[in-house]
């Protein structure tokens, strides 16, 4: 796992740019956001030159409306350029695959890359694809790139976990099995610890994307535990909805869902980074903002970048006005509720 991101003017903004971008060999980066008070420290978007042609954008169901701000903004300043927004892509998987037969030259993504995506582009051209983070996910959007709550029964006296007690929990061939082992005392010492999830794997072969974001950021990598007990969407309720429900009903549960997916007879639990930590964060909004949660997430902009190798200038044009002041408030006008990144 790496961390990277911006700056003022074009040198400065370039700079964030290369720190922005992310080449994905098997897992992801997660870079750090902010609230939109650090837009005003953004540079302003100043074109590098004028530039023309044709750049094709495939489309992602959650983040058209942001793709279109970004599109009209960025015809502002280069009216002799035609960004051609894609209608027949639905998901990040199908922008995806217009990236890789190169019928788009940007492909957005509200997940991190499946590692059979990694290996497809690798296969095809030798090199990883390269994901640019241009803002962070929202804290308690149903259905959108949302952080990830861990909720155990409302009963349950444990407070807080870090990553790698989650992980020992979660991974197959975990070694945290028992509440006593995580410090309960009395009639929880020796109660088995129930999970609760989404479905592992669809008839795709790839995770869900919330599945595919806690192996990457939580398991390092590793399966889920056979154990798990797998939640699937169902008329009138969402897995998400459904993991809430069960740990509801489950003394001995655990499972992850949304901030907006809490009900009653449930509690969220407090996470630190490591077993040291200074501080464990419980999952506040203004956590979440200022990316100290550790599973906040992030947004991206996935592009084709042969090492060694510039940017398409209209690739590299689009990005920098999307990571500019502009491209920044348009984020945080956005009805998916999108963070906008830190000034560095």
């Amino acid at each position: 796992m790496q961390r990277r991101i911006i700056t003022i003017r074009l040198c400065l903004l370039l700079f964030f740019i290369s720190l922005c971008i992310i080449q994905f060999s098997t897992a992801t980066s997660l870079s750090r956001f902010t609230n939109t008070s650090a837009q005003s420290a953004l540079p302003s978007y100043q074109p590098d030159k004028p530039i023309a042609g044709e750049l094709v954008v495939a489309r992602a169901d959650s983040m058209e409306t942001l793709m279109q701000a970004w599109s009209k903004g960025f015809s502002r300043f280069h009216p002799d350029a035609h960004l051609k927004l894609r209608k027949d892509t639905n998901l990040s998987a199908e922008a995806f695959d217009t990236l890789l037969d190169g019928t788009a030259q940007v492909a957005p993504f509200v997940r991190e890359l499946f590692p059979s995506e990694i290996a497809r582009f690798k296969q095809k051209f030798g090199y990883a694809p390269t994901l640019i983070a241009v803002a962070g996910g929202s804290y308690a959007t149903k259905g959108g790139t949302h952080a990830i709550a861990i909720y155990v029964n409302a009963s349950n006296p444990l407070k807080r976990l870090t990553l790698a007690q989650l992980r020992e929990i979660f991974r197959e061939g975990g070694t945290l099995t028992r509440w006593g082992q995580l410090g309960l005392t009395g009639t929880w010492a020796d109660r088995p610890i129930n999970l609760y999830g989404m479905l592992r794997h669809r008839a795709t072969g790839n995770p869900p994307g919330i599945v595919n974001f806690m192996q990457q950021r939580v398991l390092l990598g590793d399966e889920f535990k056979q154990t798990l007990h797998e939640e699937v969407d169902a008329p009138g309720i969402t897995a998400l909805d459904a993991i809430v429900r069960a740990v509801a009903s489950d003394t001995d549960a655990i499972g992850y869902s949304g901030f907006a997916n809490k009900l009653p007879r449930t509690k969220t639990l407090a996470l630190g980074e490591t077993a040291n930590a200074k501080h464990f964060w419980a999952g506040t909004a203004e956590e979440v903002v200022r990316r100290e949660y550790p599973l906040s997430r992030t947004i991206y902009l996935c592009v084709n970048l042969q090492p060694g190798h510039p940017l398409n200038p209209l690739v590299r044009e689009f990005i920098r006005y999307t990571l500019s002041r502009e491209g920044q408030q348009d984020v945080a006008r956005d009805q998916a509720h999108f963070k906008p990144p830190e000034a560095a």
